[in-house]
């Protein structure tokens, strides 16, 4: 018995011992090891559909993807390797179907804050010509076609909305527009009594500004009037200034003021990102250049600018942008140059601003008969502001970098650039640049091509930070909205 019993403890002990001894698996670990595995097959996905696809989600050689895709090809069969290793097939079932689910809520839920952010994502990946991918890749197409119907439906909306027709204010009686009568631009009663006629002359051209900032940075720095304020010349327009302490009397901080050509540059706040807005009060040196050597190749704004005597310039026509690596030269719509014209009409829902000889902006539907007198062209979408009145433009909430080019009730060029797709500047909608437009006095403004392509341009280097980093002075375009110089 007692032999009997000391092998039945020992026995007991023993399998205690080797119950002790074994291993449990980790919960975190495997938990760890389920996560890495499903992001894994998500990449080798994404990296699949890189390799396979036109419409790119991110910008990288096709060596490059394919490197990618057999690395994550290796993680993911070691990663398998591990959760079977570790028993943790269980827990990565439930994650994943859990993934499932949340991702059957982003894809067709109806609840209107995931309805949204879903139509900012699809509509900002779509009107990318490199980035497409990010809709088409993880969104099924029957949502994509939905929204796509949907913004279709609002080009077609404006269909009819032109000012070709409608419009009514006569550049004749806004002689002030012309050189040597900006003494004439109205202000205020009373508003500017007390100063020199030098000094009326020079906030009468200038009304926007606020004139105790104003008179504050003069007197910090005298340099500035040694010219009188006839021919000030302030330029902390480039990249690497912070501009100045002048401020509008809307709070905007001044980057320029430029009395000889009449050009005032400011910093505006768009939705939370960062802009810059020429007001360039003389329309009649105004026009639309082509790239040296188009249809062939484009050109920098600001080497399109240089070449035509140009001080100002920015974005104009859109063009093809096959695989994100379009040079430029295949121009997209229709365009005028000085009477020259190039590129074939846009269809439906597109629409096209006219630059006459009046030195008025006129809105056309782009299949429509281009208006007499008209000097210089491009199509693109949408119709911001017709006749003062903003548009119907909510379908395109996307935030990307932008570009609209307007003109305000007084005749003066209204330039808007935005930066975008950025952590600082992330961009904003076209709603949001109708009513930065708006509260400069607009009553014509288009969208322009933005992404990539948006540009300001003012002697000699670029106001706004290209949304592509490697490329400050902005992509190749076909052509650009030049202000000329004295």
């Amino acid at each position: 018995m007692g032999t009997f019993n000391g092998n039945a403890n020992g026995g007991r002990f023993a399998v205690r011992g080797k119950e002790k001894r074994k291993r449990h698996p980790n919960a975190g670990l495997q938990i760890l090891i389920s996560l890495l595995l499903l992001l894994d097959l998500f990449l080798v996905y994404t990296m699949i559909m890189q390799l396979t696809n036109q419409q790119k989600a991110f910008e990288a050689p096709q060596a490059v993807n394919a490197a990618l895709l057999a690395a994550f090809v290796f993680g993911a069969a070691f990663l398998t390797w591990a959760m079977l290793r570790t028993a943790a097939w269980r827990r990565t079932l439930c994650l994943f179907l859990i993934f499932v689910i949340l991702y059957l809520v982003a894809a067709f839920s109806e609840i209107p804050l995931v309805k949204k952010y879903r139509d900012i994502w699809i509509s900002t990946a779509m009107a990318t010509m490199r980035h497409q991918g990010l809709a088409t890749y993880y969104f099924p197409a029957s949502v994509v076609e939905e929204r796509m119907a949907i913004e279709k439906a609002a080009r077609d909306a404006q269909v009819g909305e032109n000012t070709l027709d409608t419009f009514t204010s006569d550049a004749d009686n806004h002689t002030w527009v012309e050189d040597g009568n900006a003494h004439d631009l109205p202000v205020q009663d009373g508003e500017h009594d007390e100063l020199t006629p030098e000094q009326k002359e020079f906030y009468g051209l200038f009304y926007e500004l606020d004139r105790d900032s104003a008179e504050e940075y003069f007197t910090s720095h005298p340099e500035v009037l040694k010219n009188g304020y006839a021919h000030i010349l302030i330029d902390e327009a480039g990249l690497s200034s912070e501009g100045t302490p002048i401020r509008t009397k809307l709070g905007e901080k001044v980057l320029a003021i430029d009395v000889d050509n009449q050009i005032l540059i400011i910093e505006v706040d768009c939705g939370g990102s960062r802009g810059a807005m020429a007001i360039a009060k003389l329309p009649s040196r105004l026009r639309l250049c082509p790239a040296a050597k188009l249809p062939y190749h484009g050109e920098i704004v600001g080497s399109i600018a240089e070449r035509n005597g140009g001080i100002l310039a920015m974005t104009g026509s859109a063009f093809i942008d096959e695989g994100g690596v379009g040079n430029g030269g295949a121009i997209a719509g229709w365009a005028m140059c000085s009477g020259k014209t190039f590129g074939k009409h846009y269809g439906w829902g597109y629409k096209r601003l006219e630059l006459h000889e009046n030195d008025w902006f006129y809105i056309a539907d782009a299949f429509a008969d281009v208006g007499s007198g008209t000097t210089d062209a491009i199509e693109f979408q949408p119709a911001l502001i017709v006749n003062g009145q903003k548009q119907n433009i909510g379908i395109w909430v996307d935030a990307n970098p932008r570009a609209c080019i307007g003109q305000s009730e007084r005749g003066e060029i209204l330039m808007l650039c935005v930066e975008g797709r950025r952590l600082d500047s992330p961009g904003c909608s076209v709603g949001v640049c109708a009513d930065v437009m708006l509260q400069h006095d607009a009553i014509t403004a288009l969208n322009c091509d933005g992404g990539t392509t948006a540009m300001m341009w003012y002697r000699g280097g670029p106001v706004i930070r290209c949304s592509n980093s490697r490329i400050p002075q902005g992509r190749y375009l076909p052509n650009a909205w030049v202000y000329e110089g004295k």
